[in-house]
């Protein structure tokens, strides 16, 4: 009999409400963790679950630089979420916008409003303690996709700065 280990638990709001919050202590300094946002190679090894593929990642790390994680390409539409940095102090914080797009072949565009994301990254011992705030995102369900996705995406770099 295999005993399965429960899910981390790294929201910190309840799902649905606004803002989001999503905490966690990783073994890497903050400087690791830091890297681990903001170089697309290291990006692309947590950002979408295992098994999914994150087909580009783009970051022009600089307040006003644009950032752009493309999630899928077809001949169809791409997918993806990009935004603007905000404000960046090295390796303490990390603020930019955020936003999901759809375009299509045919040149049409679906984007969501932006909303904002605020990371934190305070030295804890030998650790950093990571802390994420994502608001205005407009409905209940977006926050719960949203939420559910930062979840999931600070298991995988838990596992990878760990690494």
């Amino acid at each position: 009999m295999t005993v399965q280990q429960p899910a981390r638990e790294f929201l910190k709001s309840s799902p649905g409400l606004e803002p989001i919050i999503v905490e966690g202590l990783f073994r890497a300094a903050p400087a690791r963790v830091f890297r681990a946002f903001t170089e697309p190679e290291e990006v692309r090894c947590w950002f979408v679950p295992k098994g999914g593929n994150l087909v580009s990642a783009e970051i022009d790390l600089k307040v006003g630089g644009r950032w752009r994680f493309v999630i899928e390409r077809t001949a169809e539409k791409q997918i993806h979420f990009e935004g603007e940095y905000l404000a960046i102090d090295a390796p303490n914080r990390l603020e930019f916008s955020w936003r999901h797009v759809q375009e299509f072949a045919n040149g049409e565009r679906d984007a969501t409003d932006s909303s904002k994301v605020v990371v934190t990254f305070l030295e804890a011992g030998k650790a950093t303690e990571v802390k994420l705030r994502h608001e205005a995102i407009k409905s209940e369900d977006a926050r719960r996709g949203v939420g559910g996705g930062w979840n999931g995406c600070f298991g995988r770099l838990a596992d990878f700065v760990a690494a």
